[in-house]
């Protein structure tokens, strides 16, 4: 550890050092984004990758000026006002739809950066990022690293061309030795000022360059601290749950880019005093040269929280649907329902005060006539629950234990289980003696766990008795929740019924509405949490629901 700080240590301290050797152009070429080199708004010098993201060929905007890359001349004159603006601090970044050799048009990130800050006359560096969807930027990635490597091997063959004549013309030699120096500064300061994080890696592995962007971008004050956060373990979070140094990544991702492939990754970077940013990196190999990779950073956390924002509101559209749905089935349901419920729980219990004498030695009898009563009276709650959403009331919330309630669940279920043959297996899994209890609507949430068994003991209908179970599981989930799960040994859900099972009136039943899993889904969404379908191996259906854990503290 302390011999890779001390070579990071030294490639910082040759960053800008007068005679230090390296590939500036070629580094420069080989980055996978627009990068120009313009003074008084007119191309010194264009990359590949410039002339390729507007249609041009290598070189063809070399000399020409910028206003045939804008739309509109309104357009153009805008981003001049920007930059006369934009003196003092010497940078300016936009986003607009870009004119392309054909005249098609494609949206572009823009950045640039005036060499000396108050001077618009000054020497600039230009970055454009294409913004296409993700697929055409993979597809132009690729095509791009094809025409990269024959690129490169076109002028390593010219080099040694150049080479052997350098040998039968000393003088020649010279003045091309002094060109390339030249060039190499030119390239230097491109390097310097990119916009853009940069970071070039070795044949070993080993970080060689960092530009100063870079050094900024993640926090850094001095190039030790730079040394200390580049091997720092606790900074860098991989996509995929992993904790390493960003030195670590980076080696990683260089050896799996290998000669002729482009990584695209991304990682949680905590910023020394900051909040943590989201970062996409791309890393391309020095093919030619042999020297490793080169790879760029940009900061997307912006577009994560917008993604994570247009989600939800998708999330809140599709049950804000379900609702309104509920809402208008409910309304007839309640009225539908409500009346011959009422009359038949006082039909039942009529009829149990005028048989208590004569049943007093039938204490079984008087068992189902009660349960029948506690199924009337559930009903009617529930009802009552309709009634209640219909009107937007807030339902009775209380802590409730989910062991316990599943017990109260399948009392219910006692007479239709007994019937089935079906065997349940409940499994609950408290961790370190912590209560599985949660903050609901009791018998909203009965609804549901009685939905979901009556669902798999009638999917078991056609299964041999011997082989009819279910079983549930209750445990503790990560991120504060507790989890429910409800399995069956039935044929499971047809593949072409996946996508559709939440929706209303999708249903295997003759009898069906199919509205269960839609209410139940709306039910547990409205507490917080989440219900969903588990593919399982093997046959069988698996339905899954999680809410929030309740805490004392």
């Amino acid at each position: 550890m302390n011999a890779g700080r001390s070579r990071a240590r030294r490639v910082l301290d040759a960053v800008g050092r007068p005679g230090t050797e390296f590939p500036w152009q070629l580094v420069l070429e080989n980055t996978i984004v627009g990068v120009s080199y313009m003074q008084d708004r007119r191309f010194l010098w264009a990359n590949a990758r410039m002339a390729e993201i507007f249609g041009y060929q290598a070189g063809e905007l070399d000399g020409e000026p910028v206003r045939r890359l804008y739309a509109t001349q309104e357009d153009y004159e805008d981003v001049g006002r920007l930059m006369s603006a934009a003196t003092h601090d010497g940078f300016v970044t936009h986003e607009r739809a870009m004119a392309c050799k054909d005249g098609s048009l494609i949206w572009c990130r823009i950045s640039g950066r005036l060499l000396q800050r108050g001077d618009i006359h000054s020497p600039s560096v230009w970055v454009v990022q294409d913004l296409s969807d993700k697929k055409r930027a993979e597809d132009a990635l690729r095509r791009m690293n094809q025409r990269l490597e024959q690129t490169v091997e076109r002028r390593t063959t010219n080099l040694r061309r150049s080479n052997e004549a350098l040998h039968a013309q000393v003088e020649h030699g010279r003045a091309l030795q002094a060109a390339v120096a030249a060039s190499r500064e030119k390239y230097r300061t491109l390097f310097r000022h990119m916009p853009l994080g940069v970071l070039v890696v070795d044949a070993a592995g080993g970080i060689s360059e960092i530009n100063r962007t870079l050094q900024s971008y993640l926090g850094a004050t001095t190039r030790v601290r730079m040394d200390e956060l580049l091997h720092d373990e606790s900074r860098t979070l991989t996509s995929d749950g992993r904790t390493v140094s960003l030195a670590a990544l980076v080696r990683e991702h260089a050896a799996a880019a290998g000669p002729r492939r482009v990584e695209r990754f991304e990682f949680r970077w905590v910023r020394p005093g900051g909040r943590p940013r989201e970062i996409a990196a791309i890393g391309a190999p020095l093919v030619a040269s042999g020297q490793g990779a080169v790879f760029t950073f940009a900061d997307v956390t912006e577009q994560h929280r917008r993604r994570e924002q247009e989600h939800e509101q998708q999330a809140a559209l599709a049950h804000a649907s379900r609702l309104s749905l509920m809402g208008q089935m409910a309304s007839a349901l309640a009225h539908e329902l409500g009346q011959p419920l009422n009359a038949s729980l006082s039909y039942v219990t009529g009829l149990r005060h005028r048989l208590e004498v004569e049943l007093a030695n039938r204490p079984e009898l008087l068992a189902a006539l009660d349960k029948a009563t506690d199924h009337l009276e559930q009903a009617g709650q529930i009802i009552r629950n309709v009634r209640g959403f219909v009107s937007r009331q807030q339902p009775d919330f209380e802590v409730v234990e989910l062991p316990a309630l599943l017990e109260q669940t399948l009392a219910l279920l006692d007479f239709p289980v007994r019937a089935s043959g079906v065997r349940i297996d409940v499994h609950a899994d408290a961790a370190d003696g912590v209560p599985l209890a949660v903050r609901v609507n009791r018998v909203e949430m009965q609804q549901v766990m009685v939905n979901l068994l009556v669902n798999a003991i009638e999917a078991m209908q056609q299964t041999p008795a011997p082989q009819r179970r279910i079983v549930v599981r209750i445990h503790r989930e990560p991120r504060g929740m507790v989890g429910v799960e409800v399995s069956d040994s039935g044929p499971g859900v047809s593949p072409e019924l996946v996508s559709t099972i939440f929706e209303p009136y999708v249903t295997t039943k003759r009898t069906g509405l199919g509205m269960g899993l839609m209410i139940s889904r709306t039910i547990v969404e409205s507490h917080g949490g989440a219900l969903r379908h588990v593919r399982q191996r093997g046959g069988g259906a698996t339905f899954r629901f999680s809410l929030p854990a309740w805490s004392a503290s």
